[in-house]
């Protein structure tokens, strides 16, 4: 708690108005990088700002300021009252730091490195006017805290948007000079999706090595993960399937054309996932034609897993729920050490081995039942716990020599993850020093708020070794995700 000194009160308070002037723009224009600001854009408005502002007067009029009060009412009422997100909650409380601390109130403090941002030490208002004017139009990312990155992925943000809007408007006519009409166009990209998919996931064909139970009469958790695994990659497949023939009887004339495939039909040509697909899909934001591929990625995965037995390291990413993967490995560890499961949690041991899935599944194809990947013997076999990979960095990237989390390279948007040794361990308690990541199934970061109090887009929390304090990772944004927009 700081005391003011009678001569410089003036002084304090004008500081103390300003900071809050600050953070309130902050707040406000940090949503302009989409989910690197905030998960959820909240309408932070001028209200919000005029109730701190009251608080701030009723607070710190008797001569002394009560930083923690100032905080908490600020910071978890008056703006946090607007926020749903856990993570964006966290954001919040940490860019507060930085404007409502001691700190704030000594000479020369700014509010970014650059030093551009302060409070001008002057009782003037022509200067405070004339300190304005000098700022940049816009708004460099390392005001924020944040990488020069997220300047590229608002870019992209707002070309995706004017390119979306433009194919909206963008009329649709029959080929004329030879070229293919529309109708030929979806017909032939139909029969390139039905040939690209399997029919369906057969549980039957699983190995026995699947279904070994252990002394009590169980069977592995991740093979009942599995069983639903299939289930909902058969009723995806089956959706596809029944819509994309219905689809081609319907160009051809031999049923009428409902709207639910007449958008189906529009989607095609714009290069986007259906509605009616995405709704019985797991969460991605990709076009249609990565999708696609995305999708036969995941079955043969699975279909690998069924005919081959369990990988030794398991791709997250092609899971349609990983939070029961993670649950399934938490319970084989109950399990096999006889521990209360809600005792466990993971350790998190990054494996600077690095695995794509599209070499993995070019690999198995060629390879004999019974053999070992090449690629497997690079990797170490694990008593507990599970091995996993496809896990990609936002606003961050790895650094395999010092083994921590450093700054993302410049125009690297997404650098990948090294497989990570997921092994549970009984009340673990990990170092201060790491950082707390969340993953999440897409960029979008926002879900629909579930029963847990996270968003349904969230998995886990990965605990990384890092050599900076949390805050900064906080303030970028950093994260981690399952698949890319691509």
């Amino acid at each position: 708690m700081i005391r003011w000194k009678p001569f410089s009160c003036a002084a304090y308070m004008v500081n103390l108005l300003w900071s809050n002037f600050k953070w309130f723009l902050f707040v406000r224009e940090r949503k302009k990088f989409g989910p690197l600001g905030w998960n959820i854009r909240y309408e932070f408005n001028d209200s919000d700002r005029e109730c701190a502002l009251l608080n701030q007067s009723l607070y710190c009029h008797k001569g002394h300021i009560p930083w923690d009060a100032l905080i908490y009412i600020t910071g978890e009422i008056t703006y946090g009252g607007r926020v749903t997100d856990a993570w964006d909650q966290r954001c919040l409380r940490t860019i507060l730091k930085s404007f409502f601390s001691p700190a704030t109130l000594e000479d020369g403090y700014t509010y970014s490195k650059s030093g551009i941002y302060f409070a001008p030490d002057s009782d003037s208002l022509t200067e405070y006017r004339n300190y304005i004017d000098d700022l940049p139009l816009i708004d460099d990312p390392e005001v924020f805290g944040m990488h020069e990155n997220a300047n590229l992925a608002f870019q992209r943000q707002e070309t995706m948007t004017l390119i979306c809007t433009i194919l909206e408007v963008q009329p649709r006519s029959s080929a004329a000079g030879g070229g293919k009409s529309n109708d030929e166009l979806v017909h032939e990209l139909a029969d390139t999706i039905l040939a690209k998919i399997p029919e369906k996931l057969d549980m039957d064909a699983a190995v026995e090595s699947l279904f070994l139970q252990d002394s009590n009469g169980r069977v592995n958790s991740l093979t009942t993960v599995l069983g639903q695994e299939v289930d909902r990659f058969n009723f995806l497949l089956r959706v596809l399937k029944t819509s994309l023939c219905t689809l081609q009887k319907a160009i051809a004339g031999q049923v009428v054309m409902s709207e639910e495939i007449e958008k189906i039909y529009n989607s095609f040509l714009n290069n986007q996932v259906p509605v009616h697909w995405s709704n019985a899909a797991y969460p991605s934001l990709k076009p249609l034609g990565s999708w696609v591929r995305d999708l036969t990625l995941r079955t043969a995965f699975v279909e690998s897993w069924i005919t081959r037995g369990q990988p030794k390291s398991f791709w997250i990413s092609g899971l349609f729920f990983p939070q029961g993967f993670l649950t399934g490995a938490l319970q084989n560890h109950a399990r096999k050490y006889n521990l209360p499961i809600d005792e466990l949690n993971f350790r998190f041991n990054v494996v600077p081995v690095y695995r794509d899935q599209t070499l993995v599944t070019e690999a198995l194809k060629s390879l004999e039942p019974g053999k070992e990947l090449d690629m497997d013997k690079e990797l170490p076999s694990m008593e507990d716990g599970v091995l996993v990979h496809g896990m990609y960095m936002d606003a961050c990237r790895w650094d395999d020599i010092n083994m921590v989390i450093e700054d993302a390279l410049s125009r690297v948007m997404n650098s990948v993850l090294p497989v990570v040794h997921f092994e549970p361990q009984q009340n673990y308690v990990p170092p201060s020093t790491f950082y707390e990541a969340p993953l999440y199934k897409t960029s979008a970061r926002a879900g629909t708020l579930s029963t847990t109090g996270h968003s349904t887009n969230f998995v886990v929390t990965v605990m990384l070794p890092s050599n900076r304090p949390s805050d900064y990772w906080i303030s970028k944004a950093s994260a981690l995700l399952c698949q890319l927009n691509e």
